[in-house]
């Protein structure tokens, strides 16, 4: 870069990015841009501009702008676009190349990411009528032609978003405060979202990006930075509309900034935070210009999303908060009318995306429509029948991948009560249900082979017709009983607990009682942090992980250490608040010794009624130990002969009755069993002739290891 378009880009920088120079130019003499050097200046005086008028009206907002560290960004954009001619004009006139000034264009977007488009679309304004009561009314129509069976709360919409603009506005301050309460799939979010891009559409707004929080992501004070990095960037993004959700299990420390947000239009930082790359981050420094002391609500809609009506919102923020709550916008249910024309929609949209993407022509059945309508989840509204179009399309296009013969139209119909796609003589079944019957039957084959444990089989297996029933509940728009499917597992160690764990998981995930089916199994030490406000953190990535599966707690016990373990208290908290939060596809399993497990579901008072299946292991007789034994055997591809079942019988007898605990249970018969394969090697090498899958009695050394437990001592 040559010395004078650098001279030149480090002077519009500064220019940029200093609070006190724009406010002294503001008011001093008129400001002239050269480009080049001194004997250049007197070329370029034909093209001052005075730039007190460009920067008086936004001296206010770039102010605000400015202490919230974002204000060199759109003081850029503004500048640039101002100066566009001048720059082009005067660049002429100083002997500037277009090479040279579009390698100063690439060296800001290198060094600020604005590229040109950004300062156009920056300068773009937007002009209000001064009644806007029509263009509303066209809203209102193009939500109603997009939306079904929510004409009241469309209505309620346009009235809420069009507030603003009839009240007024006062600075500051969030351009209305609105709910939107309803229960799941009754289109809370597609009201918000459309009413943005209507509003983008008639030129009322400049963005129709729609901010969404998920509260639920933060749910312990030491998330503050994520919390603030989050909230920062919804109120600065360039749309007009901020939602906030699952506010109900936020932090109270959060729900008290956002409180402020809606009383106050701002919530004022108890840290100071400065701008890092365009993240929001905590200054550890004194000495910092523009740093972040509060964050602003002006200009915003924030829309704040639950299925459970205002009470919820008063609980969550108080009465100050719901005062300020100028529109409640309640969405319904569908009804069997409302899911029909919805259907039509979707099948409609379903034909359209066949043609478009798999260059199949579609006929349909009008069965089809009526047996989606009584088959989809009522309880999921709308997006119960976009799944089962969704499932319909995935079932499509896997056959239209794996066919090798190529098919230009089908037929969508219903046979036998299930939703089918005809291609030419063939009949193609759309339906993905969500339980697999060949991994039902791999999980029951493996509990058949499991050793003992009939308690527990029985509990497992009864969880599958209770999942069926609810499933035809749901069908029907039924209420469904869901049931706790925590366990606590208690026995000694090697009485089959994690094995167990392992096909409840993916038992849970076959009969589609889990989303994803894995098991992550952990211990104190994965956790439990050592240093304070990092447990909570840790935990909660812990069971992020577990998400849509079991998460095993072995020896959970040592999560209680004493009143004064505050760690695990933490630790033992957040599980206890997770496992509320996430009750529908998360099962937690505790696992330890009885007594142990006793003294720790005492550590709180939550534990208790949470974990209602509390399943003993017992100890394995001898006779069951024989058992597994010959079944770790055949694993390996050996056999226990005649010869060494009745000794090995009598030792597995004696070794239980002293210590069973001490000796492993069901890892005594393993080890058993690998200690006499390499016994067998050594017997083989000296008479290779023998057969080489036989075990016998000479094979096992049973001698008596195990020591007696300490009651048995006196």
């Amino acid at each position: 870069m040559s010395d004078k378009t650098r001279q030149e880009k480090e002077r519009l920088m500064n220019e940029v990015l200093s609070k006190d120079k724009k406010a002294a130019r503001a008011n001093s003499e008129p400001v002239t841009l050269t480009l080049g050097n001194e004997d250049s200046a007197e070329k370029a005086k034909s093209s001052t501009y005075d730039a007190s008028a460009f920067l008086s009206s936004a001296t206010q907002k770039t102010n605000d702008l400015l202490r919230q560290a974002d204000s060199a960004f759109d003081s850029l954009r503004e500048i640039l676009n101002k100066q566009q001619k001048d720059l082009s004009q005067m660049s002429k006139e100083n002997g500037y190349t277009k090479d040279q000034m579009e390698q100063v264009q690439r060296d800001i977007e290198r060094d600020y990411g604005l590229t040109k488009e950004d300062v156009q679309a920056s300068a773009e304004t937007v002009e209000v009528p001064e009644d806007t009561s029509q263009v509303f009314s066209e809203i209102e129509g193009i939500l109603n032609d997009r939306l079904v069976g929510e004409e009241d709360a469309i209505h309620a919409a346009c009235a809420a978003f069009r507030r603003p603009y009839v009240m007024g506005v006062q600075s500051g301050q969030p351009k209305n405060v609105i709910v939107v309460s309803g229960p799941r799939g009754s289109g809370r979010h597609a009201i918000v979202r459309t009413m943005a891009e209507s509003m983008k559409e008639k030129h009322l707004i400049k963005d129709a990006t729609v901010s969404t929080l998920d509260l639920s992501l933060y749910t312990s004070a030491s998330q503050e930075q994520v919390f603030l990095q989050d909230l920062y960037k919804a109120l600065t993004n360039a749309g007009s509309v901020v939602c906030f959700e699952n506010f109900e299990t936020c932090h109270a420390s959060f729900r008290r900034m956002i409180n402020s947000l809606v009383v106050s239009g701002k919530t004022v930082l108890n840290k100071r935070y400065v701008l890092n790359k365009g993240i929001l981050v905590e200054n550890q420094t004194g000495l910092v210009k523009n740093t972040v002391d509060s964050l602003s609500a002006d200009g915003k809609y924030l829309v704040f999303l639950t299925m459970k009506g205002t009470s919820a919102v008063q609980d969550a923020f108080g009465a100050d908060f719901l005062y300020h709550v100028l529109d409640v916008i309640t969405t319904k249910a569908f009804n069997d009318d409302n899911a029909r024309e919805y259907s039509e929609i979707c099948l409609k949209n379903f034909i359209q995306k066949v043609h478009s993407q798999l260059k199949l022509e579609v006929h349909t059945d009008d069965a089809v429509v009526s047996w989606v309508v009584s088959h989809y989840d009522k309880t999921a509204g709308a997006d119960g029948i976009e799944a089962l179009f969704f499932d319909f399309y995935i079932s499509l296009s896997q056959e239209v991948l794996s066919s090798a013969q190529k098919y230009d139209s089908m037929k969508l119909a219903v046979q036998d009560d299930k939703p089918v796609a005809v291609l030419g003589e063939k009949s193609v079944s759309l339906s993905r249900s969500r339980t697999s019957s060949e991994e039902i039957e791999a999980v029951n084959k493996e509990l058949d082979n499991i050793v003992g444990l009939d308690t527990v089989k029985d509990y497992i297996r009864s969880l599958q017709a209770h999942i069926q029933i609810n499933e035809l509940r749901r069908q029907q728009g039924m209420k469904v009983a869901d049931i706790s499917k925590h366990m606590i597992f208690t026995g000694n160690p090697g009485t089959g607990k994690t094995t167990i764990a392992r096909l409840i998981s993916r038992y849970m995930k076959a009969i589609g009682a889990l989303s994803e089916g894995q098991l992550v199994e952990v211990t104190r030490a994965d956790l439990v942090a050592q240093y304070v406000g990092q447990t909570a953190p840790l935990t909660m990535s812990v069971i992020k992980s577990a998400l849509g599966g079991v998460l095993f707690i072995d020896e959970a016990y040592s999560l209680y250490r004493g009143k004064d373990d505050a760690f695990g208290l933490e630790c033992i908290d957040t599980i206890v608040k997770a496992m509320e939060d996430n009750r529908s596809n998360l099962i937690v399993i505790l696992a330890g010794y009885k007594k142990e497990m006793a003294g720790f579901l005492e550590s709180n008072s939550g534990l208790k009624s949470r974990f209602p299946n509390i399943i003993d292991f017992p100890d394995y007789t001898g006779d069951q130990l024989l058992k597994i034994a010959m079944i770790q055997a055949k694993s390996k591809g050996y056999r226990i002969m005649e010869d060494a079942q009745p000794d090995l019988l009598a030792y597995f007898d004696k070794v239980q009755s002293i210590n069973s605990a001490e000796a492993g249970n069901g890892r005594l018969a393993r080890n058993v069993i690998e200690e006499a394969i390499l016994k067998q090697a050594d017997r083989l090498v000296k008479d290779p002739s023998q057969p080489m899958d036989e075990l016998h009695l000479q094979d096992f050394d049973l001698t008596v290891k195990v020591k007696p437990a300490e009651e048995d001592l006196f």
